[in-house]
């Protein structure tokens, strides 16, 4: 099984893909906690690190939950049905985003009846009446020859969306605040990462007049999407 990365692993990573995209001054680097990281050179400049979520993780309809959400309940609805069912099929299925998880019970029991209703079908897409009852579901596609080891699996399809100034600011606002826990430094600098392989996360950086940010806090401001070198530097 693969061992899941550190906070601090994830952090040290998106900083070693910055640092070969954007010149830094010389220094030692130091890999810390509050802020993330230290620049020991002419001046100690302190580099804090944090992503760029579309939505806040708090709120139950954030990807961040809802994914969560929906591996459990795909998980869930396959382990019940094969309980009481010799047949060994397998479904894939799409959750639709404007209809968040809110209920997993609901929509795990609504599933294995779904499935109970369709194992006699033909293999490919099903009819969207026969889930007309679970508007958290938007596509289900069946493969009704038996599996060895069937595994339902989720799908889900996403458009990217431009980077709001709005919600950056936000951002920025939250990490100023926190900046009193900081070690003292010369200067301050706030990194925010949107790494496109989270859908969380996944959006478009406007690089081209975008309007910048004011901070009495953080000498810089930098936005980078490391899959594709793109820093934005909005102070």
């Amino acid at each position: 099984m693969k061992k899941q990365l550190t906070q601090k692993q994830i952090e040290q990573h998106y900083f070693e893909r910055f640092r070969k995209d954007y010149a830094l001054p010389y220094g030692t680097i130091i890999y810390d906690d509050k802020p993330d990281v230290i620049l020991e050179g002419k001046k100690k400049i302190g580099i804090e690190i944090t992503n760029f979520y579309l939505e806040k993780g708090e709120l139950l309809e954030s990807e961040q939950r809802q994914r969560d959400l929906r591996a459990s309940i795909i998980f869930d609805a396959q382990r019940t049905y094969q309980a009481s069912n010799k047949e060994k099929i397998e479904l894939t299925i799409e959750f639709d985003r404007t209809s968040p998880i809110r209920d997993t019970n609901t929509v795990v029991q609504k599933l294995v009846g779904l499935t109970e209703r369709i194992k006699g079908n033909r293999i490919g897409p099903i009819d969207s009446h026969f889930f007309q009852d679970i508007p958290e579901i938007s596509y289900v596609y069946l493969y009704a020859e038996e599996h060895a080891a069937p595994k339902w699996k989720g799908v889900q399809v996403y458009s990217g969306s431009l980077m709001s100034r709005a919600d950056l600011i936000r951002i920025v606002r939250d990490k100023e605040e926190r900046s009193r826990q900081y070690e003292k430094c010369d200067s301050l600098w706030l990194l925010v990462v949107v790494d496109f392989m989270d859908r969380a996360q996944d959006q478009e950086i406007e690089i081209d007049d975008f309007e910048k940010i004011e901070s009495d806090v953080f000498e810089k401001i930098i936005v980078y999407k490391p899959q594709f070198a793109h820093v934005l530097e909005a102070k």
